[in-house]
């Protein structure tokens, strides 16, 4: 349900919803190299999208040798919630 909240939100963009999915369906905090493999994405685009969730609240970023990420799922359940509404 997480998920597919994430993937139906519109108030994300594409590369940012397929980040915050990647994140939400992890165990565990992952590191921005770890989303790269995940998405096959550039470096770029990974970190563009991080900092963009950072800034919106839907991370949070925390120091474990390296930074990892993981969901805010007080700012999640927004989604979740639009994602139940109906249209």
């Amino acid at each position: 349900m997480l998920i597919e909240a994430v993937e139906n939100s519109d108030i994300l963009p594409l590369k940012q919803k397929r980040t915050l999915a990647v994140i939400c369906s992890s165990e565990y905090p992952l590191s921005a190299k770890s989303i790269e493999k995940n998405l096959s994405m550039n470096k770029q685009s990974i970190n563009y999208s991080l900092k963009s969730l950072l800034k919106r609240n839907f991370l949070i970023r925390e120091k474990d040798g390296c930074y990892v990420y993981r969901p805010n799922y007080i700012r999640i359940e927004e989604l979740v919630r639009r994602n139940k509404q109906p249209l």
